[in-house]
C-alpha cells in the first residue's frame, strides 16, 4: 500500500502512474519506485529543493567569478609591478612628481644645448643635451599614461567586485 508522505492517507497508485494528488489533503505527490517499495514525495518540496539548489549554485558561481576577478586582477597588477621593478603600481602623484621633474630637467638641458650653442662648442655638445631633454620628457609622458591606465583599470576591477560583492550578499541575506 502507498500512503501520502503528508498526511498518512492511503492512495490508490497504478502501475504506470507517476504523479498523484491526495484526496484527503490535496498534496501534489510524486510516485517513487524502487524495487523493493512504493513511496511518495511532495511536489512542492521537491520544487523547493531544487530552488534551494539553484540558489546554491548561484551563490558558487558568484563566488567563483570573484576569484576569477581576483586571479586575473593579481595578473594585471603584477604585470605593472615587474615593469616598475618591484617598486608596486605607479601612483598620480608619483606621475605627477616624475613629470615636472621631468620638465624641470628638460629646461635645463635645452638651456644646456643653448649653452653649447652660444659658445661655438661642437655639434655633439648640443645634440647631446637636447636628446636628453626630449628623452625625460617622453619618459615622463609614459609613466603618467601607465599610472592613469593603472587607475583606470584599478577602478574597473574595484567597481565590477564590489558590485559582484553585493549581488553575493542579497543573496546570502535572502537565504537566511
Amino acid at each position: 500500500s502507498v500512503r501520502c508522505n503528508h498526511c498518512g492517507a492511503p492512495l490508490d497508485v497504478a502501475e504506470n502512474t507517476r504523479f498523484v494528488t491526495c484526496t484527503f489533503c490535496n498534496s501534489q505527490l510524486e510516485v517513487k519506485r524502487t524495487e523493493n517499495s512504493v513511496f511518495t514525495e511532495e511536489v512542492a518540496r521537491i520544487a523547493r529543493n531544487t530552488d534551494r539548489m539553484a540558489e546554491s549554485l548561484e551563490v558558487i558561481k558568484l563566488q567563483n567569478e570573484i576569484e576569477q576577478l581576483d586571479r586575473e586582477w593579481d595578473s594585471v597588477r603584477g604585470g605593472y609591478e615587474s615593469k616598475r621593478r618591484g617598486k608596486g603600481p605607479p601612483s598620480r602623484a608619483g606621475a605627477a612628481v616624475g613629470l615636472l621633474f621631468a620638465v624641470f630637467f628638460a629646461i635645463v638641458c635645452f638651456s644646456m644645448a643653448g649653452m653649447a650653442s652660444n659658445t661655438g662648442a661642437p655639434g655633439i655638445f648640443q645634440m647631446v643635451p637636447i636628446g636628453m631633454g626630449f628623452f625625460a620628457l617622453i619618459a615622463a609622458v609614459m609613466g603618467t599614461v601607465n599610472s592613469t591606465k593603472y587607475q583606470t583599470n584599478r577602478s574597473a576591477y574595484q567597481n565590477r567586485r564590489d558590485e559582484l560583492v553585493s549581488r553575493l550578499d542579497a543573496m546570502k541575506r535572502d537565504d537566511a
